[in-house]
């Protein structure tokens, strides 16, 4: 692999080449930004190693220019001034479209360069672009929703929720469906957005909430501890909901609880109205939780006011544990204050088994992310639960494979399951 180093600091062209070499890799070392220039115009690297602190100059003038020319090559940062600061500048490369292969703090350089190093190879080639997948033939439109609302194709679709003790099945979040007259399926974010600005999300949720009520008698037998289901603002502003999720909650009574996940746009609304609505539902026999914990500003207002049994960590923390210790720091943290209030923590988006054994370590209660399952209709999951009751799947279960469907890279992190809910596009 070919190295671009850029750092004013001549005596770290030693270090480089030392790491660098004992790994098999070529180093071109520059120590002004003209002479990066010109290096990449000559021959482009495989790589780009970047000190922040240039003099003049500072490594994030020369993001700018790579933005503009070659944004395409891989970059690792260097820096002696702190972890927050190579946080900060790789969360401006990536915001920026560029790939951040790893970052470096130079009173740490022994041990990290070589990990880093290692860790990157030459770039695979680009992969195939996948073709968009089939789209309803008209944009969809409020009179078009109307009838679909009216014909009842609503369809609740289940994403498993695991034990993080046993990595088994102990309940599944609903995410919401709408299965077109041709077969077509379409995601949350293709009409939820649209209920939501036409008055329509009540209707959403009832249908959703009568079909899971007509599949009661396929999941009871499932063994879920829970189902949960999400509620947005303007669920929340409607009169009928408390009296809908009464119904949920008697259809599953005796086995399956109801958890009511409630988003921030939700939490954002009347804090007096919230107040009387999650007594009503707690009353009802309904859970809550609070739903992508940490990416907002009124969550810990929140967890103050309201009576939250459960807090689900966003899955935008879990996918940088390994990239930013401030966000594992974080995840920490958010687990301890959690469990300080007697809440169970949920950690979603969970995509590698390195993040599960991590957020297993750390002390989470229950896991959620592609590692254990996509959403999927009743019928796959009737089938993966009854596979995971063979003792072979059993077994392999505790690999973190229930549905077959475990990957273990930290490079292809998804952000599905945000996107699938009910309340988010």
């Amino acid at each position: 692999m070919l190295l671009s180093c850029l750092d004013d600091d001549p005596r770290m062209e030693r270090t480089l080449r030392r790491f660098a070499g004992a790994l098999g890799h070529e180093v071109r070392f520059q120590t002004s930004s003209d002479a990066l220039r010109a290096d990449l115009s000559h021959n482009q690297p495989d790589l780009i190693v970047l000190d922040l602190s240039l003099g003049a100059e500072t490594g994030l003038d020369i993001l700018e220019w790579l933005v503009e020319h070659h944004p395409q090559i891989p970059i690792v940062f260097l820096s002696g001034q702190g972890d927050e600061l190579l946080d900060t500048a790789r969360r401006i490369a990536q915001g920026n479209g560029l790939t951040v292969s790893g970052t470096v703090n130079k009173a740490n350089m022994v041990r990290e360069l070589p990990d880093v190093l290692a860790r990157r190879s030459v770039p695979e080639p680009p992969a195939k672009k996948t073709p968009p997948p089939p789209q309803a033939e008209a944009p969809l439109d409020v009179d078009a929703l109307r009838v679909h609302l009216a014909a009842g194709r609503i369809e609740p679709y289940f994403q498993p929720i695991v034990s993080a003790r046993t990595l088994e099945s102990v309940g599944a979040e609903v995410l919401a469906r709408l299965r077109l007259p041709d077969g077509t399926i379409l995601g949350a974010g293709a009409f939820i957005p649209l209920a939501e600005r036409s008055g329509l999300i009540m209707e959403v949720t009832r249908v959703l909430s009568e079909r899971l009520i007509e599949l009661a008698p396929q999941l009871k037998p499932l063994g879920f501890d829970f189902l949960s289901v999400n509620l947005s603002a303007a669920n929340v502003q409607g009169e009928d909901v408390a009296v809908l999720i009464k119904r949920l909650v008697d259809a599953f009574s005796g086995g399956t609880r109801i958890v009511i996940e409630l988003t921030e746009t939700a939490m954002l609304s009347d804090l007096q109205q919230m107040r009387a609505l999650t007594s009503q539902l707690r009353l009802g026999g309904a859970s809550l939780s609070i739903d992508d914990f940490g990416v907002g500003y009124s969550s810990i207002r929140a967890l103050a006011e309201l009576p939250y049994d459960a807090l689900k960590i966003d899955l935008s923390f879990v996918a940088e544990m390994f990239d930013s210790e401030k966000a594992a720091n974080l995840v920490d943290s958010m687990l301890r204050m959690g469990h300080s209030l007697s809440l169970d923590v949920v950690a979603e988006g969970v995509e590698t088994e390195a993040q599960r054994d991590r957020l297993i370590a750390m002390g989470v209660d229950r896991l959620q992310g592609y590692l254990f399952g996509r959403p999927m209709p009743i019928d796959q999951l009737v089938c993966s639960s009854d596979q995971a009751d063979q003792p072979a799947s059993r077994a392999g279960s505790r690999t973190g494979h229930l549905t077959g469907s475990g990957r273990d890279s930290r490079t292809d992190f998804q952000t599905a399951s945000l996107a699938d809910s009910l309340t988010n596009s």
